[in-house]
This record gives C-alpha cells, structure tokens and sequence, in this order.
C-alpha cells in the first residue's frame, strides 16, 4: 500500500509539473500584462518626442525605432508562440533602451530636466482618479515595466486606510539606464507619473532610500 501511494504522489508532481510546462507555451493573461507595459513605454516614447523643437522629432523617431523595433498590434499574431517569454523580453529591452537613448539625447540637445517631468506628469493626470492609495500603487504597476511579478521587483509593505507603502525590492532599470544616464533619473520620471495620479488628492508620494510611500 506504501508503495502504491508513493506511485500515486509522483505521478500527481509529474502531471502538475508538465501542466505547468503547458502553461508558459500558451499566452496567458501576464503576457498580454507585459505586453500592455510595453504599449505604454511606446506612448512615453512618443511624448518625449514632442519635447523636440524641430525636425529632430521626425529625425530620432526614425532612428531610435529602426534601432530598437517594437511591434504593434494584436499580439495573438505578433508573438512568437514557440518562443512567448523570449519574444517579451526582448520587446521589453528594447523599449526600456529606447527611452533611456532618448532622455539622454533630450538633455544632451538642451531640454530642461523639468520639461521632461512634466510628460511624465501629465501621463499620470490622465488616469483615472483613485479612492485609495493602494490605487495609485496598482496603477504605477500595471503601467511601468519591472520584470515578470514573479521576480519580486516591488513589493508591498504595507497598506492602511491612508498609507500605502511599498519596496523596491530590485531595480531592474539601472543597468539599462546607466549606459545613457544617471539611473536615478528613471526614478525621478517615475515618480513623477506618480505625483500625476494623485493630483488633486489628498495623498502624496514620499521616499526613503528604496522605501516609497503613498500617505494622506
């Protein structure tokens, strides 16, 4: 009878784990997720463009896109599906590449450092009005690229009526970012978007080291 049931466990690992193999060959609703951050930096992109006085819009538009390509459509037929986690990492590469090149480029042509904020700003005042600062938290999340969630990037730390507090586990951006500039600019143009979103509110985002919170 032992026997028999030790029989019986393995086969119940080796079926959970093949489904889980199964699973990472099919799209799934965290690919669509990643996919969705890499649409958003896109339109980041194409913001910071617009700081560009003259026809240097049209001039690092084409060359930052030839140089890191990200496709658009529906993803279903983007995809390579014998290759799903590869094809979204590298799209992710690209896109964080894309906009580091270019804020260096922006800074390097004389654009003001505030200019650039406020794109960021203004992204975070179109979203929609929060109730909660947890809101803010999981709007940032699902905006900003940080990896698959099961890499524990940022974390929560803590979340109260009136407080919201998460870690940054494990920036994921500076190694891209320190190529162009200093990384600890990513952060400032993050943090913006989040000061966009709770405009108007009563919550404010204060840091700490790697210690962020949403307090009002």
């Amino acid at each position: 009878m032992w026997y028999l049931s030790q029989k019986n466990n393995f086969i119940n690992v080796r079926i959970s784990l093949e489904k889980e193999h199964d699973m990472s060959l099919f799209l799934g609703h965290i690919h669509f997720l990643m996919y969705n951050k890499i649409l958003f930096s896109e339109e980041i992109f194409e913001n910071l463009l617009n700081l560009f006085k003259d026809n240097n819009t049209t001039k690092y538009k084409k060359i930052l896109n030839e140089e890191y390509p990200v496709e658009k459509g529906n993803l279903t037929d983007l995809i390579d599906e014998n290759n799903i986690h590869g094809w979204l990492d590298e799209r992710v590469n690209r896109s964080e590449n894309k906009i580091a090149k270019l804020v260096s480029i922006l800074l390097e042509k004389g654009i003001n450092i505030d200019d650039i904020k406020n794109v960021y700003y203004n992204l975070g005042l179109n979203e929609e009005k929060i109730e909660a600062p947890e809101d803010a938290f999981n709007i940032m999340t699902s905006k900003f690229l940080d990896g698959m969630p099961c890499d524990g990037a940022i974390i929560p730390v803590e979340n109260t009526e009136n407080t919201f507090t998460f870690k940054i586990n494990r920036d994921v951006h500076s190694e891209i970012w320190s190529k162009y500039i200093n990384s600890e600019i990513y952060w400032t143009l993050r943090n913006e978007f989040v000061k966009g979103i709770l405009d108007d509110t009563k919550y404010k985002l204060k840091r700490k080291g790697d210690i962020y919170k949403i307090e009002g």
